[in-house]
């Protein structure tokens, strides 16, 4: 009963802080951030180790600035905190465990207590609230039953389902792409959510079986990066507004794309969300990997953990008026993206969308593939046939672009297949594997 209360308040300080100045949500944000801290630093071995060996002292943080002063946390570390958890631990006190999808080679599980993880899920359902979500609501999640949800959770789900307040139900988007399609039609959903990926060939089997969705409000997209080949195959074939979000296992909701701006809002209540270079936060319209802190997350602190993505800052408060910092963008993860043979290294989209924009009318999908330094691979998935004439155009925009040593195979292919998470990965490297 006293977490459950808890959460109610928490949900009803959460909305009041939508109301918030950019100044008082940085004194949120610092007074959560040094209960943390000196939480960690009491009662959690491996972050006071941490602490000790870097000379951080948590009683010294004077603003949100400060924290930049200790390092970054690294996959490895931080999958050794988690493993420093017995069975019995977990058991007792009825943690739930999270993993990820282990996109980046290496998977790590996340712990969490009951009502820490009940309150990260209300900062996410506040997001829908803002973005339409409304009573008596029909939501199709697009996504994978690899990581099954918590009893408890479900429970809550089938309450809200009965009493009519929300019906959520998953598709899952390694199934047959028409048979969910199908599925998703009958149930009539007010909301689309799921990988953007996942969800352009629902759009796409939209355009072919060209059945209704007459209630469909928006479409919700996340959990890999959305391309401009996928946004516009889904604007073009539901017509309503899409919406992109950033979220992790190891924080739940990060940020998401703001109505009126395009850029995105950071979940500031929820996090600390630096975007670094060398460990060092860089300036609005530079680029440089997430570091996360989350907030609310004790039994398992994550405290300036180096996520493997890679972001555009924005200006620390966003036009619109809320009280949130702000992305620019978001640009995948560190692993996608290419080492040239003359040793550049090259976002993706640096090199795609050119084509992509070019040839909007014939490629629903792609992925770009890095074999070796000099050796690549580009598959299609067209929108109808294509000329020989096209493909020698995209392998010449391309190899000028790679330098004069690079070898590109461009094959037309009906599928590209989902890693066993789900996502769609436009572009990765071998080289990393």
């Amino acid at each position: 009963m006293k977490h459950a209360l808890g959460t109610l308040a928490f949900t009803a300080a959460a909305f009041m802080r939508l109301r918030m100045s950019r100044a008082h949500m940085e004194r949120y944000q610092l007074k959560r951030l040094k209960s943390l801290l000196r939480h960690a630093d009491r009662n959690v071995p491996f972050y006071r180790d941490w602490f000790r060996q870097h000379g951080f002292h948590p009683q010294d943080i004077r603003s949100l600035a400060d924290l930049s002063n200790l390092p970054p946390i690294d996959k490895q570390r931080l999958k050794a905190l988690r493993e420093s958890f017995t069975a019995d631990e977990i058991e007792r006190q009825r943690l739930i465990e999270h993993q990820t999808s282990g996109s980046t080679g290496m998977p790590v599980s996340f712990l969490r207590a009951p009502h820490e993880e009940r309150r990260l899920n209300m900062l996410r359902w506040r997001m829908r609230v803002q973005l339409g979500l409304r009573p008596g609501d029909r939501l199709a999640k697009v996504k994978t039953n690899w990581e099954p949800l918590s009893p408890r959770f479900n429970r809550l789900l089938s309450l809200a389902r009965g009493t009519g307040l929300l019906d959520s139900r998953i598709f899952d988007c390694l199934n047959d792409p028409a048979g969910n399609y199908r599925k998703i039609v009958e149930f009539q959903p007010t909301s689309i959510s799921g990988y953007p990926g996942a969800v352009a060939r629902i759009a796409e089997q939209h355009l072919r079986q060209k059945g209704r969705l007459d209630k469909l409000r928006r479409v919700g997209v996340g959990g890999e990066t959305l391309t401009q080949a996928h946004k516009r195959l889904i604007s073009e074939a539901f017509g309503v507004p899409i919406h992109d979000s950033y979220g992790t296992t190891e924080c739940n909701l990060a940020a998401w794309q703001c109505h009126d701006t395009g850029l995105y809002h950071v979940n500031d209540d929820g996090i600390v969300l630096e975007v670094c270079r060398d460990g060092v936060p860089v300036a609005d319209g530079e680029r440089g990997e997430i570091v996360i802190t989350s907030l609310h997350s004790r039994t398992m602190p994550v405290i300036r953990y180096a996520m493997g993505d890679i972001a555009v800052a924005g200006p620390s408060a966003c036009p619109c008026g809320s009280p949130f910092s702000t992305l620019r963008s978001l640009r995948g993860r560190t692993l996608d993206y290419l080492r040239t043979s003359d040793g550049r290294d090259m976002h993706p989209f640096e090199l795609l969308n050119e084509i992509v924009l070019a040839d909007e009318n014939w490629i629903m999908e792609y992925q770009f593939i890095q074999q070796e330094a000099d050796r690549y691979r580009l598959l299609i998935v067209p929108r109808r046939e294509i000329t020989r004439s096209d493909q020698e155009r995209i392998r010449n925009t391309l190899l000028d672009k790679l330098g004069p040593d690079a070898r590109l195979t461009l094959e037309i292919v009906d599928a590209i297949p989902a890693d066993r998470s789900g996502k769609l990965h436009f572009c990765r490297s071998e080289m990393n594997m």
